[in-house]
């Protein structure tokens, strides 16, 4: 089973998602977060992501208003979440190949679970995918392993023999607390020597080299 994150892994969505942020900011009248630092701050959920780009602006610490805030993203994100976005070069060919050869492919996010499905159904096609889990209050957000667990009762898969690609440290420790083969994907959101910290199982710099990893 090979299981995949989406932002930074399977699809490129800086783009896209300092669209949705400016665009909130700016309804608030608040300043712009730079493309740069949007890149740092996704992989923690769109709470956290909101929170470091309103400090950013620095904007009001009121907690009523953050949470407004971060409501108006979700559903400006919500409502259009392909925009801007694509999938990385080759990512479509490698994911063909591994459905060629029967593989289970599962996509897991810290997105909301209504985005993640919206925005990999209209990259990829309706059940292109076995399985998407995007975020919701009934289990713990990455790095928790929770979601791991819920991908492997689902299918009854074997810890052995599941694969965990994906690009930020959140993933790698999110792998790792899972006790599951993780992949670090250096294409992705951080820089190659944050992800060598971390120490996953296995870097990957080329898009190519997801189909010659293979568990037995």
């Amino acid at each position: 089973m090979y299981i995949f994150d989406i932002d930074g892994t399977l699809l490129y969505t800086i783009d896209a998602i300092s669209f949705h942020i400016n665009k909130t900011l700016k309804a608030y009248g608040l300043g712009e977060v730079e493309k740069d630092k949007v890149r740092d701050f996704v992989g923690n959920g769109p709470r956290v992501l909101m929170n470091k780009s309103l400090d950013r602006v620095r904007a009001s610490k009121d907690d009523n208003l953050r949470e407004e805030i971060l409501n108006a993203y979700n559903l400006s994100y919500d409502n259009n979440p392909s925009y801007l976005t694509r999938p990385y070069e080759g990512i479509r060919e490698s994911l063909d190949e591994l459905k060629s050869r029967g593989e289970k492919l599962v996509c897991f996010s810290n997105k909301p679970h209504s985005t993640a499905v919206k925005v990999i159904e209209d990259v990829f096609g309706k059940g292109y995918f076995d399985f998407i889990l995007g975020y919701d209050k009934s289990y713990k957000r990455k790095p928790s392993a929770e979601g791991i667990y819920i991908i492997q009762e689902k299918f009854a898969e074997d810890f052995s023999r599941i694969l965990y690609f994906g690009d930020s440290e959140v993933d790698i420790r999110c792998g790792k607390n899972a006790s599951v083969f993780t992949i670090a994907c250096s294409w992705g959101f951080r820089d190659r020597d944050i992800l060598e910290k971390e120490k996953p199982d296995l870097i990957i710099d080329r898009v190519d080299q997801i189909n010659s990893i293979r568990r037995i």
